[in-house]
């Protein structure tokens, strides 16, 4: 499974390690981890990215390593590596604005990925196992391959990783494989609970400040099969919140009795909305999300839709009301 990209990394020096635009904890962690353990066999690492580090995710980046395309200086750095690592991510679209760059300059690529439907001629070699919870998951599985020490700053980047994508080992992905990882990763040194506090216990009070706003704009339909919640630009700045701010409230809706799906609608500017669908397994929101030209997994998935925000939503209820699942009963 590995012989080709332990090929790829014999062949090469330096790395530049990007993921996805809004990285989330399996972004990040993976990203980490792979450039902890990059470093470790000798090689130089860059790690880049199209939009910034979130807060809560920042404690994995203590040296504030993780640049940002287009600040100052950064496309000077990328002319010093001669290989790109990709993570948690399959396509060019959802990399952003690096991902043009690196397209342009033709550098070998390898990528590491857990998502659907990986774009094909993506990379010069690729690892792409949807079956696998994170891809943290798998960059552990590439480090055991090696047979090599499992330092401290590698095991809590990959433990953040894991239990990012698995809902702290709630969601349907969690499987023996994923709680393997995790318990090598705890032997390593981890500390699980002061992971969850970093990760998921570490909320703002932009986040407090938001939560009600958000969930007074809960509506339903299908019998409650279907439900949906929103966030304007003005709800946020009027909370002093971020998007950021918001990771989770989905899921709180989600763990409403009866409901199958649920559609986070976030106004990004007056004519982008961001759409998050997080579902309970009998819905397939990457299907829902690949028809609007957005991607993820069977239970978490999103995409970009043009707004005003009442049009956005009314373009993806409608859409999913004519799902079987909700036309029918």
């Amino acid at each position: 499974m590995w012989n080709a990209i332990r090929e790829f990394i014999d062949r090469h020096d330096s790395f530049v390690v990007t993921s996805h635009i809004n990285p989330d904890g399996d972004a990040i962690g993976s990203e980490m981890g792979l450039a902890h353990f990059l470093r470790s066999l000798g090689k130089q690492v860059l790690v880049m990215n199209s939009t910034e580090t979130p807060e809560v995710l920042r404690f994995l980046d203590p040296e504030d390593e993780v640049h940002v395309y287009g600040e100052p200086g950064s496309r000077e750095l990328l002319d010093a590596v001669d290989a790109v690592f990709i993570v948690d991510v399959n396509n060019w679209e959802h990399i952003g604005n690096i991902g043009r760059t690196l397209q342009a300059r033709k550098l070998p690529r390898a990528c590491i990925d857990h998502h659907q439907e990986s774009m094909s001629g993506f990379a010069d070699c690729t690892v792409s196992d949807t079956s696998a919870a994170a891809t943290g998951v798998l960059i552990l599985e590439l480090i055991r391959d090696y047979r090599v020490p499992m330092t401290l700053p590698i095991a809590e980047a990959l433990f953040a990783a894991i239990i990012t994508d698995t809902g702290t080992f709630r969601f349907s992905n969690t499987d023996a494989r994923a709680l393997h990882a995790a318990a090598d990763l705890c032997d390593a040194g981890c500390n699980a609970f002061e992971m969850y506090r970093k990760v998921f216990g570490s909320k703002t009070w932009g986040a407090g400040r938001m939560l009600g706003p958000v969930l007074s704009t809960l509506e339903s339909a299908a019998g409650g099969r279907l439900a949906w919640i929103s966030a304007t630009i003005e709800m946020v700045n009027n909370a002093g919140a971020t998007h950021d701010d918001m990771d989770g409230f989905a899921d709180l809706v989600r763990s409403i009795k009866g409901v199958e799906l649920v559609i986070f609608f976030k106004e990004m500017s007056e004519g982008e909305i961001k759409v998050s669908l997080r579902s309970n397994g009998n819905v397939d929101a990457h299907a829902i999300a690949k028809h609007f030209g957005g991607g993820g997994h069977i239970m978490a998935s999103g995409m970009r839709v043009e707004g005003p925000l009442q049009h956005a939503i009314d373009l993806v209820t409608r859409e999913c009301l004519r799902l079987p699942l909700f036309s029918s009963r």
